[in-house]
C-alpha cells in the first residue's frame, strides 16, 4: 500500500512538472514570434528610410522648420503639370513669423554642389511683422516732438500749463525687392538643385536687397531707417558697449522702453573678445558661444550697420508690414527654351513703418 501512494505522489509530480515546461514551452514560443514580428518592423522602417535616403540628406527629418525650399518645392511638385503644359506658373510661399526665413538652405548631391548656407541678416529681424494684403500705400501719422509740458498750477483758478504733442502726416508706399536665378530644365527635375536654388540663391539675395533697402533706404523709401534714427555722439564713454547702455537709458527717460539692437557683425565680435588690461575676456568666455544678448537688448546683425555704431530700437514703434508674401515665378524667358534654361524668379512687397521720432538711436562713442 505504501508502495502504490509513493508511486501515485511521483506521478503527481511527474505531471505537474511537465505541465510547468510545457507553460515554458509556450513563453518561449510566444517570445519568438514577437521578437520574429519586431524584425520584420525593424526591416520594413529600415527599407523605407533607405527608399527616403535622400530626403534625409536634405534635412526634411532633421529641420523642425520648414524652409522656404521645402515650401517652394511642395507648391512646384503640386503644379508641375501646368508647368510642363503652360510653361509658366507662379506659385506664393507664405511668409513665417519674419520678413524671410532664417531657416538654412543645405544641399547633399553626388558630385556635391557649394554655397553659402549661414543665417540670414539683415534689419528686418528687429522688426515687427504684419501682414497688409492688396495695399499700395499706408498713411500714419509720425510723432515728432511735445509742445510745452505740465506743470504745478501756481494757484487756484490760474491758467494751466499747455501741452500739445506734433505729428506729421507719413504717406509710405510698397517697396519691391526681387531677384531671379537660372536653373536647367534638367535640374527642375531635381528637388535638390531646386531647394538650393530657392533656399540659398533667391532667399539670401533678395534677404540682402531687403536689408540695404531698410538700413540706408532707397527708391520708395529714402535714407532707411538709419536717417529717421536719431543720432547721438557718446563722450562719456570709451567703449560703444557702455554707449549702447547710455542709449537705453536716454531712451527710458523720454518713454521708451529699448529691446533691441542692430550691429554689424564685426562690431559685435569686437565687443564679444574685448579684453581687460590683463588680457583677461570682459565676456569672461574664452571657448564658449558668442552671445544673443547685450546687457538685457536682443542682438540682431546687419551688414548695412556702419562700424563703430549700434542701432539701439524700440521695436514697438517700427514694423515691415508684408503687402505680397514671398512669391517665386517659373518660366521661360528669351531664348532660354532653346537653351533648356528656365528663370526662377522671386519677389515681395513690404512697406516699412517708423510711428515715434526718438524710437531709434544710432549711436558711436568715443573709443569707437
Amino acid at each position: 500500500m505504501q508502495h502504490t501512494d509513493l508511486l501515485a505522489g511521483l506521478s503527481m509530480m511527474c505531471v505537474g512538472d511537465l505541465t510547468l515546461i510545457g507553460k515554458s514551452l509556450d513563453k518561449i514560443e510566444t517570445g519568438l514570434r514577437e521578437s520574429k514580428s519586431i524584425q520584420t518592423e525593424l526591416a520594413d522602417r529600415v527599407l523605407q528610410l533607405e527608399q527616403k535616403g535622400g530626403e534625409i540628406l536634405t534635412g526634411d527629418y532633421i529641420q523642425k522648420s520648414v524652409s522656404l525650399g521645402d515650401q517652394f518645392l511642395k507648391a512646384f511638385d503640386a503644379n508641375k503639370e501646368l508647368f510642363a503644359k503652360t510653361r509658366s506658373v507662379r506659385l506664393e510661399i507664405k511668409a513665417a513669423s519674419d520678413a524671410l526665413t532664417t531657416a538654412n538652405g543645405r544641399t547633399v548631391v553626388s558630385g556635391g554642389v557649394g554655397g553659402p548656407t549661414g543665417g540670414l541678416l539683415g534689419l528686418q529681424n528687429a522688426l515687427s511683422v504684419r501682414p497688409a494684403p492688396g495695399t499700395s500705400a499706408i498713411e500714419y501719422s509720425r510723432f515728432t516732438g511735445t509742445q510745452g509740458a505740465a506743470a504745478i498750477q501756481a494757484a487756484e483758478g490760474a491758467a494751466k500749463a499747455a501741452v500739445r504733442p506734433d505729428f506729421t502726416l507719413i504717406t509710405q508706399s510698397a517697396i519691391t525687392v526681387a531677384g531671379f536665378s537660372k536653373i536647367s530644365r534638367q535640374a527642375m527635375s531635381d528637388s535638390a538643385e531646386l531647394k538650393r536654388a530657392v533656399d540659398i540663391n533667391l532667399a539670401r539675395s533678395v534677404n540682402a536687397a531687403l536689408d540695404v533697402a531698410l538700413a540706408t533706404g532707397g527708391t520708395g523709401f529714402v535714407g532707411g531707417f538709419i536717417s529717421l534714427a536719431t543720432p547721438n555722439y557718446v563722450t562719456d564713454f570709451n567703449m560703444l558697449v557702455d554707449a549702447i547702455s547710455d542709449e537705453v537709458a536716454t531712451m527710458q527717460l523720454a518713454g521708451f522702453n529699448p529691446d533691441v539692437v542692430v550691429l554689424h557683425p564685426r562690431e559685435w565680435l569686437r565687443a564679444c573678445v574685448a579684453t581687460s588690461s590683463t588680457n583677461e575676456y570682459l565676456s569672461g568666455s574664452y571657448l564658449g558661444l558668442l552671445p544673443s544678448m547685450l546687457r538685457g537688448l536682443r542682438v540682431v546683425l546687419s551688414a548695412n550697420i556702419p562700424i563703430r555704431k549700434a542701432l539701439v530700437v524700440d521695436s514697438a514703434h517700427a514694423e515691415l508690414m508684408v503687402v505680397d508674401d514671398f512669391s517665386v515665378e517659373v518660366s521661360y524667358v528669351g531664348d532660354d527654351f532653346t537653351n533648356n534654361l528656365c528663370t526662377i524668379l522671386g519677389e515681395m512687397r513690404v512697406i516699412p513703418v517708423f510711428r515715434t521720432v526718438g524710437s531709434m538711436r544710432l549711436t558711436s562713442s568715443v573709443g569707437g
